[in-house]
């Protein structure tokens, strides 16, 4: 179980100022609850700009940092938010379920050819995505978690000639029946979209998972006892758009359609939701 935060801008812009107030401060203070390892991924240009400041027309590209330790405290996720300047950047802070192991190679975001995707929810017995990934796919996997197969099946459709946006609805699609309870939201960032998925429509709160951190009810963060699974999305005058879990301040969001995927073209800011009964 996670938190997910992601935005595309028109211009470089860090975390903190997308946010906003203190914003990225209340996310960081989520790894109390969230405190299995933490990650991200970001656009970048692949050249440092020529000498003298000069821009440079190297292609931009995904990058990825990830820590399995706690984000609590951590100066690398606070420049992460405070400090690094992207015009799109996926977070996830992760709660680890299930048994499964804080490692790197567990950790969220996974970045395979330029994607990367993060997940928070649990899809349990794992091995039952395995029939839906390409052999070839599933050989190169490196962790035992559900996260990095349903990547993995992603990964397959669009292997098998989709593009990301109709490989991630038809995966949400196909899964779902194998795990009608369970949350498959999910943030996917490439070189030129950002992909949010609000699929969780029936997955149960983790009170267990809340009574057995040892955190005061005050202590939790916002909306987890009652949305907790809920992803909202804001769009800023300058038409960056945003999308994150609950426990931030929700004045200015809304609410992403139930079963849902949408898609935010990084070049021009439109989007587009698919709702996926209707697929």
């Amino acid at each position: 179980m996670c938190r997910l935060l992601g935005y595309a801008a028109p211009s470089p812009r860090t975390t903190r100022s997308v946010l906003s107030g203190n914003q990225s401060a209340v996310f960081q203070d989520m790894t109390q609850l969230h405190k299995d390892g933490w990650g991200s991924a970001w656009l970048a240009a692949d050249a440092a700009p020529a000498a003298g400041g000069a821009p440079t027309d190297a292609p931009t590209t995904v990058h990825k940092q990830r820590s399995p330790e706690t984000g609590a405290g951590s100066l690398d996720l606070t420049q992460a938010l405070a400090e690094r300047l992207s015009s799109a950047q996926i977070v996830h802070l992760r709660m680890a379920t299930d048994g499964m192991a804080c490692h790197a190679e567990n950790t969220h975001p996974f970045l395979v050819d330029g994607l990367a995707f993060a997940h928070n929810g649990s899809l349990t017995p794992a091995a039952s995505i395995d029939a839906f990934i390409d052999p070839r796919i599933f050989a190169g996997l490196r962790g035992d978690t559900d996260s990095e197969r349903y990547f993995a099946v992603i990964r397959s459709k669009i292997a098998a000639g989709l593009d990301l946006f109709d490989a991630v609805c038809e995966t949400v699609a196909e899964l779902r029946p194998l795990f009608p309870d369970a949350s498959m939201n999910a943030l996917i960032l490439s070189h030129d979209a950002l992909v949010a998925v609000h699929a969780s429509a029936d997955a149960e709160v983790p009170h267990d998972l809340f009574d057995a951190s040892g955190l005061s009810e005050a202590d939790l963060p916002q909306d987890h006892r009652t949305a907790y699974y809920l992803m909202r999305q804001r769009r800023l005058d300058d038409g960056t758009m945003i999308f994150a879990s609950s426990g931030l301040d929700i004045v200015g969001w809304e609410p992403l359609p139930a079963e849902s995927v949408t898609r935010v073209d990084l070049a021009t800011l439109v989007t587009e939701t698919r709702v996926l009964s209707a697929v």
